[in-house]
């Protein structure tokens, strides 16, 4: 158990002593093969023509699974393409305009899957998306360390 003294040298710090238990806390785990998330979260008044979503994968990744979810429907034709590292993006790409709970997405088409340098993930909604009034939705790439 730690001690606590309140100001000891008279300047307004106070200083901690002995061993200090830590619960309660969360991050990300440094060993390989655990499974780890990245989060796009789109919004319609948020997104800029031109300027896609981008995430950085690390070094030595595994994409193993995507998600996606539309909570509030975005304009008719809504899309959102996912491409990895510059590589060929989804064959059929994320259908935004129809509200829908979490659902897994097939990854058919996307390349670059696996790598062993840190690139970026890039996620570009159609003009439709980025015109829209209304909209918001979550991709879910489930990734891991190998």
């Amino acid at each position: 158990m730690s001690n606590y003294e309140s100001d000891p040298a008279g300047i307004g710090v106070g200083k901690r002593y002995g061993p200090l238990a830590v619960g309660g806390v969360a991050g990300e785990l440094p060993n390989t093969g655990t499974q780890k998330e990245l989060v796009f979260e789109l919004a319609a008044d948020e997104m800029v023509t031109g300027a896609p979503m981008t995430l950085p994968l690390p070094a030595n990744y595994l994409v193993e699974a995507l998600y996606l979810e539309v909570e509030e429907a975005f304009a008719a034709s809504s899309v959102a393409d996912l491409s990895i590292d510059g590589g060929a993006g989804l064959t059929t790409d994320f259908v935004l305009s129809t509200a829908a709970a979490i659902a897994s997405v097939a990854t058919t088409g996307l390349a670059n899957l696996t790598g062993t340098s840190a690139v970026n993930i890039v996620l570009t909604p159609d003009a439709n998306a980025i015109a829209s009034g209304t909209g918001k939705a979550r991709v879910i790439v489930q990734y891991k360390s190998v």
